[in-house]
């Protein structure tokens, strides 16, 4: 899922920000990877993922060279987790020993999204130095090998990321709005507090010391943040990246309420032991990422649009972005769909 789903798509979304059809083989060596993972050539995956992180370092690494900026940097420095992650696998660990910093290439990647998107709440010098401080912090703790060995330093960094995304993130304001922009906010909150959440977890039963603990704090990041980010961001980048259709319905905010349920529901079964509710959790999540592309899907394809983009979303598009330059344009509510909802 982080390295097959998220780094194949994570590698297009950068191809096509960069705009060379080179760059299109970072996302096809990480589907090569994939395709040698579900084969049963699992050393031959890792070597796929690790040239596929390679190229995405290349590629982030490459437009922080030529738009030296702070979300440059970041993604770049989460890529860097993806090869990382990846080489660590390749050379005998095993896929726990890794989560965390595979997590850290998500993480980072996404802290990097938001900062370039929420340009409009443009962080000061200090926080940018602040967000540093705590990014090298998350660093050495995954590098002294937290949270198996202790975790108050990763615990500490990762809600101080939490915090500072919080703080300086415009969907505090966007929330206040409606349609697209209302939505999207509703989620990266969502996916905020999921990540002080997991870092409550990881203190409070460290991952070496109580597997419960893991499997809370793997669930609380991957789902309740990574895949609330997910949930905001599609409707906006999926026109820009992959030419679809897709438009904001509020009926969007049913898988995303059944995410957070899902998510709450599996850290719930976790902290009191209740082995028999994991299946009910993960069948929810299940149903929450099923319905949600059905729901965009069905955007995609009922009725005529409407002729003026939705306003809401223009404060989560960047001008001269070549990733969401198309999002203005295409992040519009569609008219029937919208009748018959009411």
């Amino acid at each position: 899922m982080i390295a097959g789903f998220f780094g194949t798509l994570i590698g297009l979304e950068r191809a096509v920000a960069d705009g060379r059809s080179a760059t299109l083989m970072v996302p096809l060596l990480s589907l090569a990877g994939v395709v040698s993972l579900l084969t049963g050539f699992e050393q031959a995956g890792a070597a796929g993922f690790l040239l596929a992180g390679l190229g995405l370092t290349l590629l982030t690494g490459r437009a922080c060279w030529r738009q030296p900026t702070l979300f440059a940097a970041v993604m770049t420095m989460g890529a860097a987790f993806f090869v990382w992650a990846n080489a660590l696998w390749l050379s005998g660990r095993t896929i726990t020993d890794i989560t965390y910093i595979w997590l850290g290439f998500l993480i980072l990647t996404i802290v990097g999204e938001r900062i370039e998107l929420s340009r409009l709440m443009a962080p000061s010098d200090q926080a940018k130095f602040v967000l540093v401080g705590v990014i090298a912090l998350f660093t050495a703790a995954l590098v002294s090998g937290e949270p198996w060995d202790g975790s108050w330093l990763f615990g500490t960094s990762l809600a101080a990321l939490a915090t500072w995304l919080l703080v300086h993130d415009i969907a505090r304001k966007t929330v206040r709005t409606s349609g697209l922009a209302r939505y999207s906010a509703a989620c990266l909150l969502a996916g905020y507090v999921w990540l002080v959440v997991a870092a409550l977890g990881v203190v409070a039963a460290p991952p070496g010391v109580a597997a419960f603990g893991h499997d809370a704090a793997v669930h609380a990041i991957g789902l309740g943040f990574v895949l609330s980010m997910v949930f905001a961001h599609a409707p906006i980048i999926l026109p820009a990246v992959a030419g679809a259709k897709v438009r904001y319905t509020p009926l969007l905010y049913l898988p995303a309420a059944l995410i957070q349920a899902a998510v709450g529901l599996r850290v719930g079964a976790d902290l009191s032991a209740r082995a028999d509710l994991v299946p009910v959790a993960a069948w929810a999540t299940i149903a929450a990422i099923f319905l949600y592309g059905a729901l965009l899907a069905l955007t995609a394809l009922v009725g005529k649009t409407c002729q003026h983009p939705d306003a809401s979303a223009t404060s989560e598009a960047k001008p001269g972005s070549a990733r969401i330059g198309q999002a203005v344009r295409n992040a519009r509510s569609n008219a029937n769909l919208g009748r018959w909802i009411k």
